[in-house]
């Protein structure tokens, strides 16, 4: 709770425009790196669970809380193989989860303020949950 509370705050701190969001599946085929995939479903996680709130039981959240510490951590260590020192890296990342989750935050009010759903209808939001629920999957049996 206390990682997806700081990243919420650090988030709100730190606004980025919705609308210059891409689906992750556009920035991936455009040749994002894969600290930037494994920072943009940290966010997403983030964001979509502090949007929840009270809504999501306390075992979910601490599964999410232990997903967005995981892709936090794969970010890292990402930027760490790109050749970035490990604080560097750390604060790279932290950084870019926190505007990714704010980017996330503006949408979802965007949403709510045209008067939809903040996420059940936003196709960007829909391709991004398909595209980071895949990123947790186990890779297929050979």
């Amino acid at each position: 709770m206390r990682v997806l509370a700081a990243l919420v705050a650090l988030g709100l701190a730190t606004p980025v425009a919705a609308q210059e969001m891409q689906p992750l599946r556009d920035e991936i085929a455009g040749g994002a790196p894969l600290s930037y995939i494994a920072t943009r479903c940290s966010a997403f996680f983030a964001a979509s669970a502090a949007h929840l709130g009270e809504q999501v039981d306390p075992d979910m959240q601490s599964q999410v809380e232990m997903i967005v510490g995981l892709l936090m951590s794969t970010g890292v260590n990402a930027m760490q193989a790109d050749g970035m020192t490990h604080d560097a890296a750390v604060d790279a990342a932290s950084r870019e989860v926190a505007e990714l989750t704010a980017a996330y935050h503006t949408r979802f009010a965007a949403n709510q303020a045209a008067d939809h759903p903040a996420f059940a209808e936003d196709p960007l939001y829909m391709a991004d949950n398909e595209d980071c629920v895949s990123v947790l999957a186990p890779p297929p049996a050979e």
